[in-house]
């Protein structure tokens, strides 16, 4: 949450209304990413009266996905629910979510059928911005931008998310072989505040992503398998320039103008060819130390509230 000041109690509400109907233990994490309204001082009168309230509030506004991640470290339960905080998203859904988890899906992930804060241009904008992004990652997903998601606790604490990937966390798990079901839901109109992002700068971002996504679910822990055999071709280019122009010369006799042009291209190859190779070992060992089980994301907390 990030100035939610007019949304915050309202939404904790609905919170404990969807959770009053589902027979079983829970808690609410909420995480305040540096507000500078009152939000924190509501959720936190909101602790001190419910013990199932945990609050985590952040150094410094640092992001959707670095406050996904703060919440995810102090999960303890099996099914983890994610939702934004601006109440757009109804808490109603959420027996819908956990029955999915229940009948042995790993992902429960929110199709937003009908928006109310949005016109019906950018809906069908956004609609064929989702097929586009389906055909380009190769998954079968209705909606990938919806952050409204239940998942096995132990599949979601895997992934470490960054940036704006929030958005492709449901690629991210489906690469790894897990069955999703997706949820037809309506996105409700704010009542209170703005929306933190603008039309185009998601649009911008989400396509740089899909690229960055795309390389992480395929080769994030191989990375050699991408930067070698381009190193390889590369270099493989430059020898045969250098070996073209050195049969010419020495065994028939022939020198052209653009030999040098030539054996020029040719020793940037050789070289791109190399540091593309060497870069993709380094790659390779970082991506060793990364993916760790001891490695874990910094996440800068400051003030950590719990029963």
């Amino acid at each position: 949450m990030h100035n939610e000041e007019g949304n915050a109690m309202a939404l904790y509400g609905e919170l404990k209304e969807a959770m009053a109907k589902e027979n079983r233990d829970y808690e609410i994490i909420f995480v305040d990413d540096y507000s500078y309204d009152n939000t924190f001082k509501i959720l936190e009168d909101i602790f001190k009266k419910d013990k199932h309230v945990q609050v985590i509030s952040l150094m410094g506004n640092q992001g959707k996905a670095v406050a996904l991640n703060a919440g995810l470290k102090h999960v303890s339960g099996d099914i983890v629910l994610i939702m934004d905080g601006d109440g757009q998203h109804n808490p109603a859904y959420i027996p819908e979510f956990i029955s999915a988890i229940q009948e042995g899906y790993d992902v429960a992930s929110g199709w937003k059928k009908e928006d109310k804060g949005r016109s019906k241009f950018k809906s069908i904008l956004h609609n064929n911005i989702n097929r586009i992004i389906g055909k380009i990652m190769g998954v079968k997903m209705k909606y990938f931008g919806v952050a409204m998601k239940a998942y096995r606790k132990e599949l979601i604490q895997r992934l470490e998310l960054s940036g704006d990937l929030h958005r492709f966390a449901g690629v991210m798990v489906y690469y790894k072989g897990i069955n999703i079901k997706e949820i037809p839901i309506k996105i409700r109109a704010r009542e209170n505040g703005s929306s933190k992002y603008s039309f185009g700068k998601i649009v911008g971002k989400v396509f740089l992503d899909i690229v960055l996504v795309k390389f992480l679910t395929k080769y994030s822990r191989t990375p050699f398998k991408i930067f070698g055999p381009i190193g390889f071709i590369l270099g493989i280019l430059g020898i045969l320039g250098v070996g073209y122009i050195a049969i010419n010369k020495y065994f028939f006799g022939i020198s052209a103008f653009y030999d040098i042009s030539i054996l020029l291209l040719s020793a940037v190859a050789i070289i791109i060819g190399i540091q593309f190779i060497f870069f993709g070992l380094i790659a390779e060992l970082i991506s060793r130390i990364y993916y760790n089980p001891d490695n874990k994301a910094t996440v800068l907390i400051k003030t950590s509230l719990k029963h």
